[in-house]
């Protein structure tokens, strides 16, 4: 096996490795959520849509490409359906230079996502672990994104465009979809992991503290 075949399938192991992770952390539970991570300059490794995700296998992995969200080359397993999201995370990778993109269902971006009441972002501010953005400052009001929820995630996408283009979001690797989840990235698949486990914690220790003072000020 060449060098960069063994890449490809460490790339493609480490992708379900963390699908797993994700699912123990409730993340991406009842066939819900999804992941994608680039394979090279051109193509995109992503996870099938409705199946178990802790169950997904290298060789479920659809490659798509990334400019156009093409299917490249399919699974062996023709029953299996390319992620909804393969239009959204080809545009977050496109447009901010993304390696790997997730997508959350969790309920504290859920939660999260309310507490940014008619505002279009969500504020983070006086948390250390902020630090762990990358190029964010634990002095930082961070602003994370909130879109509305559609009826199929791809209506998502004109919303979602226009948060990337926004530059008061410049700063932020996330977006929050009222009553769905989140997406996050990273510029790989360890700094993707890393963003993850980072804006859940600030999800949750955002909701905590609203339940302990919910009337601020």
């Amino acid at each position: 096996m060449s060098k960069r075949s063994a890449s490809i399938k460490g790339q493609a192991e480490l992708l379900c490795r963390l699908l797993r992770l994700f699912y123990d952390k409730d993340w991406v539970s009842g066939t819900g959520g999804g992941i994608c991570a680039a394979k090279d300059s051109k193509t995109v490794l992503m996870a099938p849509t409705g199946v178990h995700k802790e169950e997904v296998k290298p060789s479920d992995l659809f490659i798509v490409d990334r400019s156009s969200g093409a299917i490249v080359r399919p699974p062996k397993n023709r029953a299996l359906t390319v992620s909804e999201c393969n239009p959204i995370f080809c545009t977050i990778m496109n447009r901010r230079g993304a390696g790997s993109v997730m997508h959350s269902h969790a309920l504290s971006s859920v939660l999260a996502a309310d507490l940014a009441g008619k505002h279009d972002d969500l504020i983070i501010e006086g948390l250390e672990m902020l630090k762990g953005v990358r190029g964010v400052s634990n002095q930082a009001k961070h602003a994370v994104p909130v879109i509305q929820n559609t009826p199929r995630e791809r209506e998502l996408l004109d919303q979602i465009r226009l948060m990337l283009e926004n530059s008061a979001y410049a700063e932020s690797f996330c977006i929050l979809v009222r009553n769905h989840g989140a997406y996050i990235w990273g510029e790989d698949l360890w700094e993707a992991k890393r963003h993850a486990e980072i804006y859940h914690f600030l999800f949750e220790a955002v909701v905590a503290r609203a339940g302990q003072n919910p009337n601020p000020g």
